[in-house]
């Protein structure tokens, strides 16, 4: 957990020294004291990240492989760091902040080392935003909204030099590329998609009306869209911050369809080998169906269940919901998938 910081001037903390000329040491610590805390207050308050830095990309690819992979990680932080407005985001201005979301994208680099991979840093939210109210939620939003457009409208200006690409995120993640691809994308810049798995989130009947094209929902192995899916061992554990979804797809068939498929269909758990710095696929390892929209999971034991359910968000992920686990259960269907849709584009 990061400490909340206070800093103190020393004017403010000097504001009854009389009037007199003061030493040069002292001038130069008020300087540097100023200094600090200027900079410090600009970073807490700044309106829009400055991408030509690389100090807010985990990845910026190496342009060598014919796609690319835009990335948004999902929510890494659960804990406030300030006692301001700002305490709703993480402040990426710090190194040990930037470090939260690096075991996840690192993981996902691996996964899709076929491509050129992207991956920004951005004020995510923590986890406590999704507890509020509507209205409160919507403004909180808006700022990761705007990092992640900033961040993709850097990308595609000096880095994507016209290359098909994927947006590939999850949960919060997803959520952010959803947004971008309501508000942020010309249709240039949508014919350039390959596809966008947006894994772990909804898209409502309200928006899919409202935004048709930018939406469109794939619903078949090959074809441009939106990938969405969202795994649970039982209907009954469906989360209600997706409940609303008219989206989702069964990643074993990439059809739409609700008949049961068993497991021989699965290609692999991904996960990742320590030893050997790589992923793994453990398969097969479950079938499943779609059951309003979500993909219910129906070879899992109670001890896999056990392990990725969390008391502390029981409230919005319910004992048997997969979500902290999504991104990874189908991996081999994903990444088979994407070579799938990438072949299909560009014929």
């Amino acid at each position: 957990m990061t400490k909340k910081r206070n800093f103190t001037t020393f004017a403010a903390a000097n504001n009854t020294y009389p009037m007199k000329k003061a030493p040069i040491s002292m001038i130069i610590l008020a300087v540097f004291a100023f200094m600090f805390t200027s900079c410090t207050k600009e970073k807490n308050n700044i309106t829009h990240i400055n991408y030509a830095d690389p100090t807010y990309w985990y990845s910026f690819g190496d342009e060598s492989r014919e796609a690319d992979v835009f990335y948004v990680y999902p929510t890494v932080a659960t804990v406030s760091y300030e006692e301001n407005d700002s305490s709703w985001y993480t402040d990426i201005t710090l190194p040990e902040v930037r470090e939260e979301a690096n075991s996840n994208q690192k993981f996902n680099k691996l996964l899709y080392y076929e491509y050129n991979f992207y991956a920004p840093y951005y004020r995510q939210m923590i986890f406590d935003a999704y507890r509020q109210p509507e209205e409160k939620f919507n403004q909180i939003t808006q700022t990761p909204i705007v990092d992640i457009n900033d961040a993709f409208q850097y990308y595609m200006a000096n880095y994507n030099h016209g290359r098909p690409f994927f947006l590939v995120g999850h949960s919060q993640g997803s959520q952010m590329l959803i947004e971008l691809l309501k508000n942020g994308m010309t249709k240039k810049q949508r014919q350039q998609m390959v596809a966008a798995y947006c894994i772990g989130f909804q898209i409502t009947d309200q928006e899919l009306a409202q935004y048709p094209e930018a939406l469109k929902p794939a619903v078949d192995s090959c074809m441009q869209g939106v990938v969405i899916f969202n795994s649970v061992s039982n209907i009954e554990a469906a989360s209600p911050l997706m409940k609303n979804t008219v989206v989702g797809i069964n990643p074993l068939t990439w059809t739409e369809g609700t008949e049961m498929v068993d497991q021989s269909l699965h290609l692999g758990v991904a996960k990742y080998n320590t030893s050997r710095d790589s992923i793994v696929y453990i398969a097969p390892y479950t079938g499943g169906q779609l059951v309003d929209h979500f993909m219910v999971c129906s070879d899992f034991d109670s001890t896999f269940v056990s392990k990725y359910c969390y008391e502390a968000y029981a409230d919005i992920f319910p004992y048997g919901n997969l979500h902290f686990a999504d991104s990874w259960l189908f991996g081999g269907n994903v990444v088979k998938n994407m070579r799938c849709r990438l072949r299909h584009y560009n014929q």
